[in-house]
């Protein structure tokens, strides 16, 4: 009967008790969630590419046949030693399944179900956690301090420096799901064969996502007010940039900042929260001292006034190819003369 939480997990999922058979491993982060099942059954089997010691179910099929389950979990590796079940649940119930297994743990086996988020009272986490040989593992999506340092690790496995600003666009890129941002690390680093140092342009150029952060620059550029925002504009769209990603990011940087904002307003002003708020949003790739200046001369109300505009910007763009970037540099425009009316 174990209920472990997320702080723990990754230290639990390393070492997993001799006396627990069944694992449940659950969150919104799926990547995180398949990373710490597969920690499990490495620990359990000596070669997981074994076909005789590791085997993977769906739910459906378990749930279509829950005797399927008790077999596999019975059944002796051909060369002898232990065995593990990997089982991805889905919206299909696995229930009768496991209280079969439960009913009758078998000998050699471990069983690893993952799952995505799930409430206290599920009956799938209810049922494992109240297990004797059970142990309910809940994944949390990575904080902050948690990407920094696997971001931490992965460049200096590779033998990787990046300069502060390439750090901060990998905080923003990265951290949706574990599996998809070590796969976006490793292919930084293969990127980066023969240099050491990692620059932003070297982030832009390889990470998924950071097409997202070239226009993210261009739109808190805007809401700063630049003076020279129609030279970033003519830049953003001679390297192919696209409008209505422009118009998309405008939108939710709106969103994110007048959230913010209003975080800021109920602790008195102070920008603390606002700026915890607009990195969760994903703007960690902005100076500090930035986000506390933006936070500073929009007031709620202005940028209030400003998402509806944005988004029938963006309706109309949609609507008309043709004009997309023409309604994408006119509310890109509009943003930074508001930004200026202080």
């Amino acid at each position: 009967m174990t209920a472990v939480r997320s702080r723990d997990a990754e230290r639990f999922a390393a070492a997993p008790p001799e006396g627990v058979f069944l694992f449940l491993v659950f969150g919104a982060d799926a990547g995180m969630a398949r990373e710490r099942a597969l920690a499990i059954v490495d620990r359990r089997v000596d070669d997981r590419r074994d076909p005789f010691q590791f085997v993977e179910m769906s739910g459906d099929a378990v749930s279509a046949d829950p005797l399927a389950l008790l077999d596999e979990a019975n059944t002796t590796p051909l060369f002898g030693g232990r065995r593990a079940i990997l089982v991805e649940t889905g919206a299909k119930s696995v229930l009768p399944a496991i209280n079969s297994l439960i009913a009758a743990p078998p000998a050699h086996c471990t069983v690893v179900l993952t799952a995505g988020a799930l409430r206290r009272d599920s009956p799938l986490r209810k049922l494992v956690e109240g297990a004797k040989l059970g142990a309910a593992i809940e994944c949390q999506p990575d904080a902050a301090a948690d990407l920094q340092a696997l971001i931490d690790r992965s460049l200096r496995d590779a033998g990787l420096v990046a300069s502060p600003e390439a750090r901060g666009l990998l905080l923003g890129a990265l951290g949706e799901d574990r599996l998809m941002s070590r796969a976006e690390l490793s292919k930084l680093a293969l990127y980066m064969h023969g240099r050491e140092h990692v620059e932003a342009k070297d982030v832009e150029a390889i990470v998924a996502h950071a097409s997202n952060i070239a226009s993210d620059r261009v739109v808190t550029a805007a809401f700063g007010g630049a003076a020279d925002i129609g030279a970033a504009l003519d830049a953003y769209f001679t390297q192919d940039g696209d409008a209505q990603q422009l118009l998309f990011g405008a939108l939710r940087y709106a969103v994110a900042l007048h959230r913010a904002r209003l975080a800021t307003e109920r602790e008195g002003g102070r920008p603390d929260a606002g700026v915890s708020a607009l990195m969760r949003a994903g703007f960690g790739f902005m100076h500090r001292a930035l986000m506390e200046e933006q936070l500073k001369n929009w007031p709620s109300a202005r940028l209030g006034a400003l998402i509806e505009p944005l988004r029938a910007a963006q309706i109309r763009a949609r609507a008309n190819a043709a004009t997309a970037q023409m309604e994408a540099e006119r509310a890109l425009w509009n943003v930074a003369k508001a930004s200026g009316r202080r």
